[in-house]
């Protein structure tokens, strides 16, 4: 996955949490950005955990007010992004039964016009993200944990990518078996930090020019025009 040392120099971080949006993570959105810029980042993607996961955003409340409370730690962090020249991308973490996938390319519009993301089957509710132009990653596939009852399902009719490298704690051994995943079904493989705080981090992915847009990262991990970070996790 490391075609040429010299070749990528715009760095992205597919994978990130805030504290606003996931109970897990200890810094702001704001926060994030200043950090990842600082680390020679030119864009994040804020992919806090939705309310099926370890989400900050607690209690009974109506759905659109609830979207608006998920929403800060990417609106935070874009704000601080358009001041410091940091491209700051929304995406999400849904998951299902200890499986997650990182969403892009679903705006708050469709979810705030789909409440029923939490009570549709998982095949459903992959196939409305796609339906309506999203772009799903199943994040750290095969990770181990008490929580996960069957670590080892995929998806791959449902799923448009696997992050083949995930540096937040995983063995490597789960790393190897989700690159042998992506290759066995010709998903594209991504790789990201999972990064809960703003610290330095092993992961991510590095392209030749920076993206566009986030469908224009996309289009480059397609064409594996990106250099996927943290090779030493899969040794």
């Amino acid at each position: 996955m490391n075609n040429a040392e010299t070749k990528y120099k715009y760095k992205v971080e597919t994978h990130l949490h805030t504290s606003q949006g996931s109970a897990c993570a200890g810094n702001t959105g704001a926060e994030m950005a200043r950090f990842f810029k600082s680390d020679r980042c030119c864009a994040i993607v804020v992919t806090d955990h939705f309310f099926n996961g370890n989400t900050a955003v607690r209690g009974n409340k109506p759905w659109d007010e609830k979207i608006a409370l998920f929403m800060k730690g990417y609106e935070d962090a874009k704000k601080e992004g358009d001041k410091i020249g940091l491209d700051v991308y929304f995406g999400f973490e849904y998951n299902y039964h200890g499986a997650e996938f990182l969403i892009y390319n679903f705006s708050e519009e469709k979810l705030r016009a789909y409440p029923e993301i939490m009570t549709d089957g998982i095949e459903k509710v992959l196939t409305k993200i796609k339906d309506g132009g999203g772009f799903i990653i199943h994040a750290h596939p095969f990770r181990q944990a008490v929580y996960i009852p069957d670590p080892g399902k995929i998806f791959p009719r449902y799923t448009d990518a696997v992050e083949v490298i995930n540096t937040h704690n995983w063995p490597n051994e789960t790393n190897r078996r989700a690159l042998e995943y992506a290759e066995d079904y010709g998903l594209i493989k991504f790789g990201g930090s999972d990064t809960h705080s703003a610290s330095p981090q092993d992961g991510g992915m590095m392209f030749p020019r920076k993206p566009e847009s986030l469908g224009d990262m996309i289009d480059m991990a397609r064409k594996e025009e990106c250099e996927i970070l943290g090779e030493q996790y899969l040794i």
